[in-house]
């Protein structure tokens, strides 16, 4: 008993000292010498109305793309457009670093300086989490965080903490989703924390975009597997009641976030996936379009999005066709014309390669560099990523999550189940978002992506986090090694300590109650 009190407090030191770490070090990465972010594309305007705030930009000096703006004053009287705003998780991190501005002194309405701070503090925390998971000697324990802060805190991902992007609270959330997956294969009260963990990430990565919605399918699908034990709500379907109840929040979070999508984008997008990635990638672009619904002449519009100049909206024709302009008729153009399906999806693998936008300045105008100078204080996996190219990167992605399937299947260590299954999950994430990018906007590809690309780099992350899961993990600091049964994680309240069940079984607890299984 000793020896796993000793072993669960070496534990929960070990995730507060991770968690400092990666939080402190994405502070430094993020703030020294200078703060970084990303410049406005002109989607930030948007976003940043729903504070009814507007971006202060100093005289002479570029509202778009080149330089990143961090102050926003109060947005004057009719100055944002109410049609425009939508409902996102991502403004619940604004509200936050809306208060946290003031606390911190900073100056306007909010500074996105606020809102990197706050990044900061959720990393610290989602990696907290995921180190309590880990098993095993520090050097392998550490060697994982590293590798997945390396992941994490690359400049493809870290520029958006200090944006008025949507995309932070799609990848934070995602980050905590599967930092809490981990769990789902611990005690009854872990369980239980990784229940809430991964459901309150993927409410928040599902709700942050349109596009990001169908991440909730690769989320249900994992929640559908597990079992967390609550109270007499222990054995048989029981075990699954709390994991199901989150699935269907879930769920109710991206059809949410789908139906709360402006009016005008619901024909945008898909006008932009017709004519700029459709039409341009058929042999007969007068032909697609009438397979399309469309009259054959409307093929002159080919490659020209909403914004470009003569586009296709112009035409006098289009209120009798825009309703033509739907996922639906995509779906069934791209199921009869599969060479044109293969092209875009062949297309989009230098999207994915590029791994981050070249056109978004990363620095405020008073760092002194010039207009669209981008940070590359940590790039590792990005440059990884363009070296091997993202056709490579797609299949290291599907190879580990195919691997995954019969890995889960062999494997009787609970804790190790959940770890490869969260590879799993990880995996079927890069491939929907990727696909969901790919499908249903054809501009600013690689910007859309940064999804599935963060996602195929916590696929190899988690991977490389197997081996320090689950009993057997090595050599343990405290307790030295683990033993065949595994480390315990102490006594569980109520529940007793788990034991590593057989295959086909469920664990029990010294109390001689069902634990239930796991993921």
């Amino acid at each position: 008993m000793t020896k796993a009190r000793d072993r669960l407090g070496f534990r929960h030191r070990f995730a507060l000292c991770a968690g400092a770490a990666a939080g402190g070090l994405m502070a430094v990465r993020l703030f020294v010498p200078s703060p970084v972010g990303m410049a406005d594309n002109g989607d930030g305007f948007r976003r940043m109305c729903s504070l009814d705030a507007v971006t202060l930009v100093p005289p002479g000096v570029e509202q778009w793309l080149e330089f990143a703006h961090f102050t926003y004053v109060r947005a004057p009287q009719d100055g944002c457009d109410p049609a425009q705003v939508y409902p996102s998780s991502g403004n619940w991190l604004l509200r936050a670093a809306e208060v946290l501005s003031g606390l911190l002194g900073l100056p306007g309405v909010i500074d996105l300086r606020a809102l990197a701070v706050l990044f900061c503090v959720l990393i610290a925390g989602a990696f907290a989490l995921f180190a309590a998971a880990l098993r095993g000697s520090v050097l392998r324990r550490t060697v994982v965080c590293a590798l997945l802060f390396l992941v994490v805190a690359d400049s493809t991902f870290a520029g958006y903490a200090a944006s008025p992007y949507g995309e932070l609270a799609g990848l934070t959330g995602m980050v905590w989703a599967l930092a809490g997956a981990v769990h789902l294969g611990g005690t009854p009260a872990a369980r239980l924390v990784g229940l809430l963990a991964c459901t309150a990430g993927a409410v928040v990565a599902v709700a942050s975009k349109t596009q990001t919605a169908t991440m909730a399918v690769p989320f249900v699908v994992l929640l559908a597997f597990a079992r967390v034990p609550l109270g007499r709500w222990r054995t048989g379907w029981r075990g699954r009641a709390a994991p199901a109840l989150a699935a269907v929040v879930i769920v109710g979070a991206a059809v949410g976030e789908i139906a709360a999508q402006p009016g005008q984008f619901r024909r945008i997008n898909p006008t932009e996936t017709v004519f700029v990635g459709l039409l341009p990638r058929s042999d007969d672009a007068r032909g697609a379009a009438v397979d399309l619904g469309l009259p054959a002449d409307f093929a002159r519009y080919e490659g020209r999005s909403w914004w470009a100049e003569n586009p296709p909206q112009s035409d006098p024709r289009w209120a009798a066709y825009e309703d033509r302009m739907t996922y639906g008729n995509i779906a069934s153009f791209l199921v009869t014309h599969p060479m044109v399906t293969a092209r875009v999806a062949y297309d989009a693998l230098d999207d994915f390669g590029a791994a981050r936008p070249d056109y978004l300045g990363s620095y405020p105008p008073e760092a002194g560099l010039p207009p669209g100078a981008q940070e590359s204080r940590l790039a590792l996996f990005s440059a990884l990523v363009r070296d091997i190219g993202g056709g490579l990167m797609l299949a290291l992605v599907t190879v580990l999550g195919a691997a995954a399937v019969p890995w889960w299947r062999r494997t009787a260590d609970p804790r190790r189940r959940a770890f490869v299954a969260t590879v799993l999950c990880a995996a079927a994430l890069t491939w929907t978002q990727f696909l969901t990018a790919v499908y249903g906007e054809a501009i600013e590809n690689t910007k859309h992506l940064v999804f599935a690309v963060l996602a195929g780099g916590l696929t190899v992350a988690m991977a490389v986090a197997v081996p320090a899961a689950g009993a057997g993990a090595g050599h343990d600091p405290v307790g030295g090694r683990s033993g065949r049964s595994g480390e315990s994680d102490g006594p569980d309240p109520g529940h007793g300590v788990d034991k590593v069940p057989g295959p086909g079984t469920e664990s029990t607890t010294s109390t001689g109650t069902t634990a239930s299984g796991v993921v």
